[in-house]
């Protein structure tokens, strides 16, 4: 628990006031707030009185601490092996890596860099086991947090995918089951095309002048842009040439080029007969280009859940689970961006590390709220974007959920925490979970806690 001292103030003859958090601009910022709104302080007095004490010499000491493994194992390491791969490592290593031949043990002094955990996790790359040890001394050296879960009653952890029935065959569902390729841009409606390009009133902006004689001058917009057509020599546009030209700057894969030009003249003759001439048009066409980029963005957004909602709508029996499409979790292909390493400590993460998970807020308050649940056996925190971790098929993406536990029984429970503000929102992943869930014959459950509501968990394994 950080310490700030207040002093130079008769009144508090050198009190200690004591607030914890992780790090000391935390609780000096709450010391220096309090002062200020609760005892009358202004900010310039808190600011003066709450200051870091003088480095005390932790850092430095840090850095010399060797921090020891446990021992390696014997059957594929023997000692003289181990001696050889330390002896090969780069000296900035090779100088803070010692290996003790009675207890089998590594030390490593200080923190262990990434590159230096790299290393020697490559150094011993034939002997897994050791890899393993390696990667939980970078851990303590690291002061990350850990999982207490024992390593040899750990069953595998597997967690079957969401599969759809094509042609009889059970595949992996994805966009490719909701979505006809190529897309026809061409059947689409373009009369919105009118709505979303506009040209500013070109009576209305300009350019203002004073001339030599001190009269406001204005120069009309298109008074300019005539002047610019006549100085810059551009071809004659026609409406094909123009269409063509839109086509060239603007990337619609899942559609072919003819059908692309087709869509684009129908934009333009709608922007023709709406009022807007085909001159206007070609000077404005960088404008306009980007305008179609956006409607042809949207109209895909919009075919895409449409197809979608369709697919649920009309063979929602076709979705089914299978031990054949199936992932599972394990701690060498387990990826992560930031290892957790605050003060909490977790027993039932099923991977020593425990990747991205905050250190306060509604979500680590679910986490911890199922790592004390009884019927809970492991949980993982589930990392987004990663090709090993779990996901669900969404119109516009992947589904990666929060957190996936195995329980007591066998069965497999999705997590997806969402705060109240958020939670309208997110139907469309509340359907595929649930379709996940009810594909798998009571296996496997889902649900989306709220607003603190964790005991929802309790209620959707009971």
């Amino acid at each position: 628990m950080p310490k700030a001292k207040l002093n130079n103030r008769p009144a508090l003859n050198q009190a200690y006031a004591y607030v914890a958090s992780a790090s000391f601009d935390s609780t000096a910022q709450k010391l220096r707030d309090g002062l200020v709104e609760g005892s009358g302080f202004n900010k310039l007095e808190a600011a003066n009185f709450i200051a870091p004490q003088s480095n005390l010499g932790f850092e430095e000491e840090a850095q010399e601490f060797e921090h020891k493994s446990e021992p390696l194992p014997e059957d594929d390491l023997p000692t003289k092996t181990v001696q050889e791969v330390i002896e090969k490592l780069p000296a900035s290593v090779k100088q803070r890596l010692t290996y003790d031949t009675e207890s089998r043990s590594l030390a490593y002094e200080g923190r262990m860099t990434k590159e230096s955990r790299n290393l020697i996790q490559l150094a011993f790359a034939k002997a897994p086991q050791a890899a393993r040890v390696v990667e939980r001394l970078n851990a303590k050296s690291n002061n990350f947090q850990t999982s207490a879960v024992d390593e040899e009653e750990k069953s595998p952890f597997i967690v079957p995918l969401l599969g759809f029935r094509k042609q009889g065959e059970l595949q992996l569902f994805s966009k490719k089951h909701f979505l006809d390729l190529p897309w026809r841009l061409d059947e689409c409606d373009a009369s919105d095309i009118a709505n979303r390009f506009k040209i500013v009133d070109e009576n209305q902006s300009g350019q203002i002048d004073i001339s030599e004689s001190g009269k406001v001058e204005i120069d009309l917009a298109r008074r300019v842009q005539g002047e610019l057509a006549a100085v810059i020599q551009e071809p004659a546009w026609t409406l094909p040439r123009l269409a063509n030209w839109i086509d060239t700057g603007i990337k619609h894969p899942h559609n072919s080029k003819p059908s692309a030009v087709v869509f684009f003249r129908s934009t333009l003759n709608n922007l023709l007969d709406s009022g807007h001439d085909l001159d206007t048009l070609a000077r404005n066409k960088y404008d306009l280009r980007n305008v179609m980029a956006g409607f042809i963005s949207d109209l895909r957004s919009n075919r895409e859940t449409d197809n979608y909602s369709a697919l649920f709508a009309a063979h929602a029996d076709q979705f089914a689970t299978s031990a054949e499409l199936s992932m599972i979790f394990d701690e060498q292909s387990y990826a992560f961006n930031q290892p957790y390493a605050e003060a909490t400590k977790f027993n039932k993460h099923y991977t020593p590390l425990i990747g991205d998970l905050k250190a306060e807020g509604e979500g680590f308050e679910c986490a911890v709220y199922l790592d004390r649940l009884d019927t809970v056996k492991y949980w993982i925190r589930n990392i987004e974007n990663k090709k090993t971790s779990f996901w669900l098929q969404l119109p516009h993406g992947k589904f990666y959920p929060d957190f996936v536990a195995m329980l007591d029984d066998g069965r497999i429970l999705v997590v997806e925490y969402k705060g109240a503000h958020l939670f309208d929102s997110e139907e469309a992943k509340r359907q595929i979970g649930d379709a996940w869930a009810d594909a798998s014959g009571g296996q496997c459950l889902f649900c989306m806690p709220t607003d603190r509501g964790c005991d929802l968990i309790d209620r959707t394994i009971s």
